[in-house]
C-alpha cells in the first residue's frame, strides 16, 4: 500500500521508494536509484510518467495525484490509498463559527502559514509558486477573507440545517470547503470545526494535493487567471 499523502516533493520514506522503483521498472530514469527521497530526479521521472499516460502542460508537473499514482500502482502491483490519514466522519464535523477574527489579508496569511506547517505544505503556497498561484488568492476569491463565510445559494446548499443555521452541505469558511471535503481531507491535530481557519485551510491543502498534485494547477489560486471553482 502506498499513501498519496506520503509521496510529495521533499519527503523521504518507503512509499517514495516504492514509487521510484515502479518508475524505474517502467523505464523512467532516476540516476540515483530508489533512495526513498522525493527530489528533482524523481519529480522529473514522474513528470515523464504523467506524459506517457496522456497528461500534458501543467498536468504533467511531476507532482503525484490520485489518478496518475493509481495508474502507476496498477502497473507496478501496489495499491494506492488516496484518503488522507487524518480524515474524520462527516458526522463529526462541527459548525461553530469564529469570533473576533479580522477579515483581512494579513490575518488570513497568518492562518495559511500555520496550515502549511501542519500539512508540510511549502510556505511558497502562501507567497506564490512559479506561476504565482497561492492560497491567499484562493481565500480572497472564495470568502473575501471572511473565516465565517457560508454559501447558502449554490448547488451545495442542501440538507438539514446545522448549528450555524446553514444547510448541511453548504460551502464554509476561508476556503469554502463542503463538509464531505473537510472530513475526508481533515488534518490530524486540527479541530473538527469547519470554520476553524487553520483546519479549514489545511483541509483545502490536502484536497488540492489529492486532486491536483500542486497548487500551481488550481486556477482559483492563480491571480493571472479568472476565478474558477476548484
Amino acid at each position: 500500500m502506498v499513501s498519496l499523502s506520503n509521496v510529495r516533493f521533499g519527503k523521504t520514506n518507503n512509499d517514495v521508494k516504492a514509487l521510484q522503483s515502479a518508475l524505474i521498472a517502467a523505464g523512467f530514469s532516476i540516476p540515483d536509484g530508489a533512495t526513498g527521497l522525493f527530489g528533482p530526479q524523481t519529480k522529473s521521472a514522474y513528470a515523464a510518467w504523467q506524459r506517457s499516460i496522456g497528461f500534458n502542460g501543467s498536468d504533467a508537473d511531476g507532482c503525484p495525484g490520485c489518478s496518475s499514482l493509481t495508474k502507476l500502482g496498477a502497473r507496478a502491483g501496489f495499491h494506492v490509498d488516496c484518503q488522507h490519514p487524518g480524515s474524520v466522519a462527516k458526522s463529526a464535523v462541527l459548525y461553530t463559527r469564529n469570533s473576533g477574527i479580522g477579515k483581512d489579508k494579513d490575518t488570513a496569511r497568518t492562518f495559511a502559514l500555520k496550515a502549511c506547517e501542519r500539512t508540510d505544505a511549502p510556505k511558497k503556497w502562501v507567497t506564490g509558486v512559479s506561476n504565482d498561484a497561492n492560497l491567499l488568492t484562493l481565500i480572497e476569491r472564495e470568502s473575501r477573507f471572511n473565516a465565517n463565510a457560508v454559501n447558502q445559494s449554490d448547488v451545495n446548499a442542501t440538507g438539514p440545517r446545522q448549528a450555524d443555521g446553514a444547510r448541511l452541505n453548504c460551502s464554509r469558511g476561508y476556503t469554502q470547503v463542503i463538509p464531505d471535503t473537510f472530513a475526508s481531507n481533515h488534518q490530524a491535530g486540527t479541530t473538527n470545526r469547519i470554520y476553524d481557519p487553520v483546519a479549514n485551510i489545511a483541509a483545502a491543502i490536502n484536497y488540492i494535493w489529492r486532486r491536483y498534485g500542486d497548487i500551481s494547477r488550481v486556477q482559483q489560486a492563480n491571480p493571472h487567471l479568472p476565478p474558477h471553482p476548484y
